[in-house]
């Protein structure tokens, strides 16, 4: 609840003035560093100079027009089903730090849920990009949105 609050303050403050609200780490109850966000230029700026510090990166985009998209549901779990990350992503990107093993990464929005198997090794920097329906009738850019 305090991230929401968070992000709906900096993007009144950003709409009122340039002030640039600063994407903020956080830790899974496990202990792993995470960071979301990716909802603005200059929040998927500052991520970008950040994303080599974490081993997995979750992209959430539109199937047809690539657009970001927020408000996906992330469950990652580690290959003895143990829960190692289990929330909505206020943006499109989320950065977690996982230590090398076996991974299975869900997305669900709007009742549609994808699953992508990792194996993270050491220095390790794995991506899962999901599409979903959205609606959308534009069609499909040349090139995928990358974090």
């Amino acid at each position: 609840m305090k991230r929401a609050i968070w992000v709906a303050v900096c993007l009144a403050a950003a709409g009122l003035s340039n002030v640039a609200c600063a994407v903020q780490p956080s830790t899974t109850v496990l202990g792993h560093a995470f960071m979301g966000g990716g909802v603005t230029d200059d929040e998927r700026a500052e991520m970008t100079t950040q994303r080599d510090r974490y081993s997995l990166w979750v992209l959430t985009a539109a199937r047809k027009s690539g657009a970001y998209l927020s408000n996906v549901q992330i469950h990652i779990t580690d290959v003895h089903k143990a829960v190692v990350f289990d929330a909505p992503i206020d943006g499109p990107w989320l950065f977690v730090d996982l230590p090398p093993g076996r991974y299975t990464v869900q997305a669900t929005y709007h009742g549609e849920t994808q699953s992508r198997a990792t194996h993270i090794r050491a220095g390790d920097h794995r991506q899962a990009i999901f599409y979903f329906e959205t609606g959308d009738t534009t069609s499909v850019s040349s090139e995928a949105p990358r974090p």
